[in-house]
């Protein structure tokens, strides 16, 4: 008769437990927070969702980002975010699109890469700690434009448009 040794039971048993389902990421939106004669710096715009019954803490985006099937951008930001249970929440990363790359905002971009986090219970922290839990996701996702930047207050509107909306007409 073989038998098991109890400790790897037990640490199958905690390894079976100490596991969280992924959070989904998809790409929603691109749009340029600001630009110089070197190039945009832009954020993209990722929608979060929590499909656990308990928070999940984000760590870290390892990404890359092409603009017109061009590679422009490769980069990690930290996520420090907590994406409650069973919820949803946007979130933005950063990137830097050389001028080379020419007009973007009809351009075609994608995102793609690995988003670290960790589960939150306590046996998931303690695993964690241990170097034993390191979850990641893979994320991608994609759209055509990249909205410009909003123009600073008190800046005039652009031509043909009126410099303030139209008093309503008063009553007869």
């Amino acid at each position: 008769m073989r038998t098991t040794p109890i400790p790897w039971i037990a640490a199958s048993a905690l390894l079976a437990v100490g596991c969280a389902a992924s959070p989904s990421v998809r790409a929603v939106d691109a749009k340029t927070v600001s630009k110089t004669a070197e190039g945009s710096s832009i954020h993209l715009k990722m929608e979060l969702e929590n499909p656990n019954d308990a928070p999940v803490e984000l760590t870290m985006w390892d990404y890359s980002v092409s603009v017109n099937d061009q590679s422009v951008y490769s980069g990690q930001w930290v996520a420090s975010l907590t994406v409650p249970p069973k919820e949803r929440m946007l979130a933005e990363i950063p990137a830097f699109v050389p001028a080379s790359a020419g007009d973007v905002s009809g351009a075609r971009w994608r995102v793609g890469g690995i988003l670290s986090y960790r589960a939150t219970g306590k046996l998931d922290k303690l695993l964690y700690q241990l170097g034993i839990n390191r979850l990641s996701a893979l994320f991608e996702g994609s759209g055509t434009g990249i909205a410009a930047m909003p123009a600073p207050a008190g800046a005039p509107a652009a031509a043909g448009a009126p410099a303030t909306p139209p008093a309503p007409a008063a009553p007869h």
